[in-house]
């Protein structure tokens, strides 16, 4: 342990002692490609295109009910309803509600005050633009308060547009649409994939896993001869995979009802992949990295397939012996700080 943070340090400092240039290039060459982030969103077991999918077959039963029932102003529910499950987990997506409703409730009031001074012609546009322009500063720091404004904005709009109706009536219609978009949205959310992340967390685990033994295959043999490492599939899904491996992270993390426990037994587990996945990006630009022999290699491989198979099955395993990986002790520690989170993460 003293070691490792040893280590540690010694990374820090030299982050800090290395220009910014070519730190920012470093990042930069890390980032995955538009396209390589888009193509990982169509895998099946995305966690992006679940969500999407989910996402689309609510809005659909949003906008069939909203329509169904002939409301004045049913798109507000469908609209209600996406803004609401845009929270990135359960618990957003709660709190979104709460804080939409709330802010309906006060932004109708505030309606009430505005529209009271019977505002007509240039005057309307100033306060649209105002209220538009406190809309997109306070969104920022909070959605509720930005319904506060929000609401308003909308039945500002309703109003000056449709003389022949009152304001209760455009002030009970969109409170009426915006907490039945909030209940439908929470209710599919909790209906469809609420432990959707959690589930899929084992399968991300291994095939992150799998994805990094491919690119350390790539690196120390001799494919790295015949093949542009940057631009290769290898890297492509690994890097892929990381990505997606964080979001289902942190998606489980905040599901109802979600193992605590268990999360947090995983997050060693989440780190050290991540760090596994640093280092290769490192060996990558190192001019020292080297060709290591076939029994190296088979030993490595059979490592990190033995992990992958733990993830995957979520069982202990016997601790395989890491063979030296000349030049790069780091990688060694971390792999074996990997098998070690878990065995750890077996016994939560």
């Amino acid at each position: 342990m003293t070691e490792r943070l040893q280590a540690s340090i010694r990374e820090a400092l030299a982050v800090l002692e290395a220009p910014v240039a070519a730190l920012e290039q470093e990042r930069i060459g890390r980032r995955p490609s538009f396209w390589v982030v888009l193509g990982g969103s169509f895998d099946k077991n995305s966690i992006v295109f679940l969500t999407s999918v989910r996402f689309g077959l609510i809005l659909a039963v949003a906008a069939i009910l909203a329509y169904s029932f002939e409301l004045n102003r049913s798109y507000w529910v469908t609209l209600t309803c996406a803004a609401v499950m845009s929270g990135s987990t359960i618990i957003a997506t709660f709190h979104r509600a709460i804080q939409r409703s709330i802010g309906t409730v006060v932004g109708i009031l505030v309606a009430i005050i505005v529209l009271a001074a019977h505002p007509h012609g240039l005057l309307i546009a100033v306060f649209i633009m105002l209220l538009t322009a406190l809309t997109e500063l306070s969104i920022v720091l909070n959605y509720g308060l930005a319904a506060f404004f929000l609401t308003p904005n909308a039945l500002l709009l309703a109003e000056s547009m449709g003389q022949q109706q009152s304001l209760s009536f455009y002030a009970s219609a969109r409170l009426i649409d915006v907490l039945l978009g909030c209940a439908i949205g929470l209710v599919g959310t909790l209906l469809i994939g609420r432990r959707q992340a959690s589930a899929l967390l084992p399968h991300y685990i291994a095939k992150t896993i799998r994805s990094q033994q491919q690119y350390l295959l790539t690196l120390f043999s001799e494919q790295k001869n015949h093949s542009d490492l940057r631009a290769s599939m290898e890297r492509r899904k690994m890097q892929t995979n990381l990505s997606n491996l964080r979001i289902v992270y942190t998606t489980a993390t905040g599901e109802i009802p979600s193992d605590k426990t268990k999360l947090e037994f995983l997050w060693p587990v989440i780190f050290s992949i991540e760090q596994i996945g640093y280092l290769l990006e490192s060996c990558l630009k190192s001019a020292q990295c080297p060709i290591l022999p076939d029994q190296t290699l088979s030993q490595l491989l059979l490592v990190f397939e033995n992990m992958a198979k733990s993830a995957e099955r979520q069982t202990s395993f016997a601790k395989k012996t890491i063979p030296l990986i000349s030049g790069f002790p780091q990688l060694e520690r971390e792999i074996r700080e990997l098998q070690d989170a878990l065995i750890m993460s077996t016994k939560a």
